[in-house]
């Protein structure tokens, strides 16, 4: 599926609804060339766009979730500082602590509450526009600490009243391939958006 036929599928008005499609898990993957991160971020901008005008009516949220992550970080206090602060000036001398400490807060369920609450925010809002989807992006830059199969898993309970698209900069083999190249992790039950 080209990134033109990912935007008609998307306003395809039996595609918006919420409850069709994968009605287990309301979750998508539009996978990509990671040599393509720069157009295909362009296109999202223009994807959600589109989406907005006046003919769908659907305004879209868009979250980075490496920027989401880093968010959730500065917000969460630790000793006199913050989480990312305080991991910032330990990362030389006890790198090791502060993965471990990384990896635990990506999947802590303060992170996955706080993301929810962001999308639950932009979902919530009541006006003449629908909010079915929400786009996913920046596992690149999250990895390894976020991987999407994952986050997917731990994600799953909170996904409701909408349709979560992952851009996901790699492929899918009998695991997902971050850039064609990393092992991520095993397959998940999203559908594939797929050339």
């Amino acid at each position: 599926m080209t990134i033109t036929e990912l935007y008609k599928h998307l306003a395809d008005d039996d595609f918006k609804d919420h409850e069709t499609g994968n009605l287990f898990f309301p979750a998508y993957m539009y996978m990509y060339d990671a040599e393509k991160e720069y157009e295909i971020d362009a296109e999202i901008l223009d994807i959600k766009n589109r989406l907005y005008r006046p003919s769908n009516y659907l305004d879209v949220i868009v979250l980075d979730i490496y920027e989401v992550f880093l968010e959730y970080l500065k917000q969460q206090k630790y000793a006199k500082s913050n989480k990312f602060d305080f991991y910032m000036m330990h990362e030389k001398t006890k790198n090791v602590a502060v993965e471990n400490s990384l990896l635990k807060d990506a999947y802590d369920d303060r992170f996955l509450s706080f993301l929810n609450d962001k999308i639950q925010s932009h979902v919530s809002v009541e006006d003449s526009f629908l909010r079915s989807y929400v786009f996913f992006k920046g596992f690149g830059n999250a990895f390894p600490y976020i991987r999407a199969s994952r986050f997917f898993n731990n994600f799953e309970k909170y996904v409701k009243g909408y349709k979560l698209i992952m851009f996901y900069p790699g492929e899918a083999k009998e695991y997902y391939s971050l850039f064609g190249l990393l092992k991520d992790e095993n397959l998940y039950r999203a559908i594939k958006l797929i050339n």
